[in-house]
């Protein structure tokens, strides 16, 4: 057709990498037409399919390595619980903070150990330094197995003749009127120490904030214990911060009226105050006594271990403690009060991180120490799930599942303790067949109803 011919087998492919490709100017007819090779070809498709299919078949490939390393992961971890226990425990604390509150240890006071200033006291010094029958801390945190709960079983059962006692066991406790009514909580405390406790020698003060007491010692709860045990075992005070400070480096102190909405700040203040005032022993309100004879722990003065893993820089609780009336101790925590700076809101500044300031300054001057007791003997759901007594508020249906030997257990750690530190949860109640109603309460009530018939 008079149009110039082209030898295509001269030419590569669009694909080929010849250096010899078609250029448009190699495409020609008479009238400008021709063949336009840059038309994917077959073979052009072919490999876009087959790129295409690859890129498919990379993500199946993907999934499946991830499901390898996924299951591998499960294998480990498997193996390793079976062949190997983890102890993991990961806490963050500022170093800003450290340098502040827990590095510097200030000296004490430099009058509270005064025995010129400890002799103008009622401190009871035949007590505080008369030799001892009962050890109370075995010098380890006994995190393995029942090693805790097996310790407080060698501590006697009744008070050892020859032992230096108070008279009377004051048992002291704070109730904040304005934050929650009274319930049968708070009265199940109550019936737990003055059923069980010795008769002739142990009271309970019931502390509040309010400015008179009718209206507690008018409560329909209430008011029946204070006719089941009379007014000398239970009895009824408002605190006023401002007297029961006088004579403490607390006296006429701007802090005094500090309080929050936990009850955390004020109630630290004030366990301090009344011990000073009275001395004997302080029990949280969101706690349940065991029944064990408390005055055998009389010999020391004590605070608790907050749990049994020994928190670095947070080791102490004071939910229950014992000091004795004017105790230097006390009056240490008192003058680290009303110098160290101010403390947070909500925080446990006045509670346990005194305690712990306290302990470390009386050490870095010579002076022996308060007592600590073993977290058990007061608060023994504070460790692993294998070595602690089970959840207070359990459903008698999660018990079915235990075996006997679980049950006999408990039984002998729940009577080897003292208390059971609840934490709080008051809008919880205990189970009517749990373990606490089944082993504590329901011998309160036993008692009740022998010795203190209506």
């Amino acid at each position: 057709m008079g149009a110039e011919s082209v030898d295509l087998r001269s030419m590569r492919m669009p694909f080929g990498t010849s250096s010899n490709r078609m250029r448009p100017g190699l495409l020609g007819t008479a009238g400008g037409s021709g063949i336009d090779l840059r038309t994917p070809s077959s073979s052009s498709r072919y490999g876009d399919k087959l790129f295409s299919k690859q890129q498919h078949g990379a993500l199946p490939s993907t999934r499946r390595i991830v499901s390898y390393v996924f299951v591998t992961a499960l294998l480990l971890l498997g193996f390793l619980w079976r062949r190997y226990q983890l102890h993991i425990e990961i806490q963050a604390y500022r170093r800003g903070w450290i340098r502040r509150n827990i590095d510097p240890v200030p000296p004490l006071s430099g009058t509270c150990f005064n025995p010129a200033t400890i002799a103008a006291t009622d401190y009871n010094t035949t007590i505080a330094h008369s030799p001892k029958y009962v050890e109370l801390h075995a010098g380890l945190s006994m995190q393995v197995g029942d090693d805790c709960f097996a310790f407080a079983s060698t501590i006697p059962r009744t008070v050892v003749p020859g032992m230096n006692l108070p008279k009377r066991t004051i048992f002291h406790t704070y109730w904040r009127d304005d934050l929650k009514p009274l319930g049968a909580r708070q009265t199940d405390l109550l019936d737990s120490i003055l059923a069980m406790q010795d008769r002739e020698t142990s009271t309970v003060i019931l502390w509040t904030n309010a400015l008179t007491t009718e209206r507690l010692e008018t409560h329909p709860l209430l008011s029946v214990l204070l006719k089941r045990y009379g007014p000398t075992r239970l009895i009824v005070r408002s605190v006023d911060k401002k007297v029961l400070a006088e004579g403490t480096p607390m006296q006429g102190h701007n802090l005094l009226d500090l309080a929050d909405q936990k009850a955390w700040l004020d109630g630290d203040l004030v366990r301090l105050l009344v011990l000073w005032a009275e001395g004997g022993v302080w029990v949280d309100f969101d706690t349940i006594m065991t029944g064990r004879d408390m005055r055998v722990l009389g010999e020391h003065e004590w605070v608790t271990q907050w749990d049994c893993y020994d928190k670095i820089y947070q080791p102490l609780n004071g939910a229950m403690m014992h000091f004795l009336k004017h105790s230097p101790y006390l009056c240490e925590m008192l003058y680290a009060m009303a110098n160290d700076p101010p403390p947070q809101k909500d925080s446990t500044d006045w509670g346990s991180r005194l305690y712990y300031k306290v302990f470390r300054r009386l050490i870095a001057e010579g002076i022996a120490p308060f007592k600590i007791l073993p977290f058990c003997f007061t608060d023994g759901v504070t460790c692993r799930l294998d070595n602690r007594l089970p959840d207070p508020f359990a459903s008698a249906h999660a018990e079915k599942k235990w075996s006997a030997q679980r049950r006999g257990s408990l039984e002998r750690k729940a009577g080897n303790v003292w208390a059971v530190h609840l934490h709080n949860q008051w809008e919880k109640g205990f189970d009517p067949d749990g373990w606490v109603d089944r082993i504590i309460m329901s011998k309160v009530r036993d008692t009740i109803k022998r010795e203190y018939p209506v």
